[in-house]
């Protein structure tokens, strides 16, 4: 292959990577999304071409695969008090489609969802939690991932990116002319973009690509300023969620020595500056955390 058809093919490479780039840059903030009082009368769902049924049905797989591993807590009182929550925060939230929430035994204090609104709190997070409002910051943090679809976002933005790799990658049979190609397109252009792009490729091969890290990060920011707003619509009180997050904060200093940039989720200092500046900026006269009766004889329970 000449430099010439190298050169072409990666500068064909580097307009999609840039694409890719231009698409992971932080979204939130528009749509309405800093309006609580729009909540429920808003679209906050990211562009994928995966249509909601098809995430639904591949979320439905994916959580009956986990079930057949997982340890699901089987109590009706618990059963009932963790739906009974969730429905009121889903009925106050961006998401319209169905939901299912159970609840697996686990010693970690955790939370996760598989896409299309199924959603899974551990037993020990039960447990920890002092109040109604805390386990309802966290069910509304995931079903706002629901809402928002990063999911089937992320995976739009992976096959595009992969799809970039196997073009660069096809370059590479002539290394030095690709060596080449990318001093002159950096002499030429005044940038690295083509740089970056290449290392794109080769952290890939590693793990995650640092841009998607940096997605995932934003994700689950925007996830936490979401879920306050349905917290605060659902009646919850949002500051529940930081003084959650403050006690867990230990947790987090096990990663610290980790750079940022190889992260998928943003430190806990991060998340509760945000969560508090949320509450002081729109989420005006919250009620204060509490705990119900029901609450009370759920904890019994464990």
């Amino acid at each position: 292959m000449t430099t010439r058809a190298v050169r072409d093919q990666l500068m064909t490479g580097v307009l999609v990577c840039s694409g890719v780039l231009v698409a992971l840059l932080p979204l939130y903030g528009g749509k309405n999304e800093n309006n609580p009082d729009k909540v429920g009368h808003r679209n906050v769902a990211r562009k994928s071409f995966i249509s909601p049924e098809s995430e639904r049905a591949i979320g439905k797989q994916g959580s009956d695969q986990f079930e057949r591993s997982a340890d699901v807590v089987q109590d009706a009182g618990v059963e009932q008090y963790v739906t009974t929550v969730a429905r009121r925060v889903v009925s106050h939230s961006d998401w319209k489609r169905p939901f299912a929430i159970k609840v697996v035994k686990s010693p970690h204090v955790n939370s996760s969802s598989f896409p299309g609104g199924f959603i899974y709190i551990s037993s020990a997070l039960l447990i920890e939690a002092q109040n109604d409002d805390e386990i309802a910051a966290v069910i509304a943090h995931q079903v706002a991932h629901a809402a928002a679809r990063h999911w089937a976002e992320e995976l739009a933005k992976m096959l595009q990116l992969q799809f970039t790799i196997n073009l660069v990658n096809s370059t590479s049979a002539n290394a030095a002319a690709l060596s080449r190609v990318l001093l002159d397109v950096g002499d030429a252009s005044g940038d690295n973009g083509a740089v970056v792009c290449v290392g794109y490729v080769e952290h890939g091969r590693m793990g995650m690509p640092v841009p998607f890290l940096i997605r995932q990060r934003q994700n689950e920011l925007e996830a936490d300023y979401l879920g306050l707003q349905y917290v605060y619509k659902a009646g919850y009180a949002p500051s529940a969620y930081v003084g959650l997050l403050a006690r867990l904060k230990p947790s987090d200093t096990g990663s610290q020595g980790q750079p940022e940039s190889f992260r998928s989720t943003p430190p806990i200092s991060e998340r509760i500056a945000q969560a508090e500046k949320e509450i002081a900026e729109i989420l005006p006269n919250a009620p204060l955390a509490k705990s119900s009766p029901e609450f009370v004889l759920m904890k019994s329970r464990f």
